[in-house]
């Protein structure tokens, strides 16, 4: 692998052993996938953040970094951790596992990163350019910028994308070249995609469809007839696939990179039906019994929060049941200054930031079941290597009807 003057002083410890030991790793990744070189990247977007996914091993991974004295040396935010670290007792979250997480976002802080704690970077922050190179490591982010802006990532895992952010570098493969990033697979949308969970069960059929295709660097899939989607809906397709393996795709007329379709070279096709995709809300419906609804995965944007306020308005909280919304702080700010987020507290949401529905431990206690809007957030909280409770899937105003009644006002 080529290295500049810059970048072999680094390998060999001129500034430090903290960035020597973030270049060897690296030119491992960069060796392993045959890059030719390592490119400058603009922003690192840092995942593995919770302590429920990292455990003391993480703990120890960043401590190692510090004890060599490393600090990143571009912008870099970070994913969401296990809990909201001012409201963690509203999460019914315990004081050991919150003493370890805070001593994760201490190590971070000490490493220079800013702690956003949030898995939608571009709605604070991360503004960014078509064709700019990037290291993101939270795969909804990912496809979003690689989708949405037309920017450059590939999807990094939690020490490549702190080695990017250390040195501000990223091995020159996979989405970062062109020919990576053309079309392999054409989806045609003769259902009607119209809000929010359309998109996420959109990116369910879809992935299911082609995850296992035998393509290097998974399938990109160009969509044909969709109307033009608002950037939250963009995100929940794009969450949605990349819970599958696919961190890029294309829409016609409307996603940056059009000059790639022309370019496509299509080695399968999928039809989406009407009927599919009732088949798919079906397969996630929820039983009468679930008591919390979890919305905001990706984290929610002030539209989403809007809307839901909209929804929410004249209602009151079903006894037992409980609804939280997860967004940014950015994004809570700026609600809250807009009134959206005391309508929201007034009929009972709880309203959590630095974290999300997937990467927080629930009180199983409390809850044996969950209901989100997203899809993703059903893959991960179901997962046995995370929280393992069943969960199931409807739209925002679907999950308000489950969660919340009409309040009746007495005449006096």
């Amino acid at each position: 692998m080529y290295l500049t003057q810059e970048e072999e002083k680094l390998l060999a410890g001129e500034s430090g052993t903290g960035s020597q030991l973030a270049m060897e790793l690296l030119i491992d990744l960069g060796e392993f996938f045959e890059a030719d070189r390592l490119i400058p990247v603009t922003s690192a977007h840092i995942s593995g953040v919770s302590y429920l996914t990292g455990g003391d091993g993480l703990i120890d991974q960043l401590g190692l970094f510090i004890e060599h004295k490393a600090k990143v040396s571009i912008f870099s935010t970070l994913n969401p951790s296990g809990m909201d670290r001012k409201n963690y007792k509203d999460q019914y979250i315990d004081l050991e596992f919150a003493t370890k997480q805070f001593q994760i976002l201490q190590y971070f802080n000490d490493l220079g990163v800013s702690l956003t704690c949030s898995c939608t970077p571009y709605d604070f922050g991360h503004l960014l350019t078509k064709g700019e190179h990037v290291a993101w490591a939270e795969s909804s982010a990912v496809t979003f910028a690689n989708s949405f802006f037309g920017a450059r990532t590939n999807k990094e895992d939690s020490l490549s994308v702190l080695s990017a952010a250390i040195t501000g570098r990223t091995p020159y493969y996979g989405y970062h070249l062109t020919e990576n990033r053309i079309p392999n697979v054409e989806v045609s949308v003769e259902a009607d995609i119209l809000e929010y969970t359309d998109y996420s069960m959109l990116g369910e059929i879809t992935g299911k469809a082609f995850r296992n295709k035998p393509f290097p660097f998974g399938a990109i899939p160009v969509f044909k007839w969709i109307n033009k989607p608002r950037p939250q809906e963009m995100k929940a397709l794009g969450a949605s696939l990349a819970s599958f393996g696919t961190h890029i795709f294309h829409i016609e007329n409307v996603t940056p990179e059009q000059e790639l379709i022309p370019q496509a070279q299509i080695e399968d096709t999928l039809i989406v039906t009407a009927d599919m995709l009732k088949e798919t809300y079906e397969h996630f419906a929820p039983p009468d019994d679930v008591n919390i609804a979890v919305i905001g995965c990706p984290n929610a944007n002030l539209e989403e929060i809007i809307q839901t306020a909209g929804l929410v308005k004249g209602k009151k909280l079903r006894e037992g049941k409980e609804f939280w919304l997860f967004t940014n702080a950015a994004q809570k700010a700026l609600a809250s200054s807009s009134g959206y987020l005391k309508a929201l507290e007034d009929v009972g949401v709880k309203i959590f930031v630095d974290t999300c529905p997937e990467v927080m431990p629930y009180d199983k206690t409390r809850f044996e079941k969950i209901l989100t809007n997203s899809v993703k957030a059903q893959h991960y909280i179901s997962a046995p290597s995370l929280n393992g409770l069943p969960t199931y899937v409807m739209s925002v105003a679907n999950c308000v009807d489950a969660m919340f009644e009409e309040e009746i006002i007495e005449d006096e």
